[in-house]
């Protein structure tokens, strides 16, 4: 999160991979891959264990603007409460603020990676649907 929104690199590059911090330590080879793909991504690793999820959203959506990103990406390890916020951030800020930003979501569970669809983001928020859908299937 040390990274200034006024960056050229994030100009440069027009897309930005945002990842857990934890993903490159556990996970370097799919930090490599993700942040290689469709060109290539600029990097911002946030924990959101150390940051507040407001502060780096605020970033993000920044940095966004600013740098008019065209595409940003979230890739985390599956499970944690902390890294969830950073999908629920960015889908907000592309529904409340950057609508036309494409987003991908992505999450690490053993080694393998998911892609995270939007509706899935949008139930997370929602523990009660997700009761509801598990009840239904009791």
């Amino acid at each position: 999160m040390c990274t200034s929104v006024g960056d050229n690199r994030l100009r440069e590059h027009g897309q930005l991979l945002i990842v857990g911090s934890c993903v490159r330590s556990r996970y370097p080879d799919i930090l490599e891959q993700y942040a290689a793909a469709d060109g290539g991504y600029f990097v911002l690793e946030v924990c959101l264990e150390e940051t507040h999820v407001n502060m780096a959203a605020y970033k993000i959506a920044s940095m966004v603007k600013y740098a008019d990103i065209r595409r940003l990406a979230v890739l985390t390890i599956d499970g944690s409460p902390h890294c969830v916020q950073a999908h629920l951030a960015v889908q907000d800020i592309k529904n409340h603020f950057i609508d036309g930003l494409e987003v991908r979501n992505y999450v690490i569970e053993k080694g393998k990676v998911y892609q995270i669809s939007p509706e899935s983001i949008k139930r997370a928020r929602h523990l009660s649907k997700i009761e509801a859908s598990l009840s239904s299937t009791r």
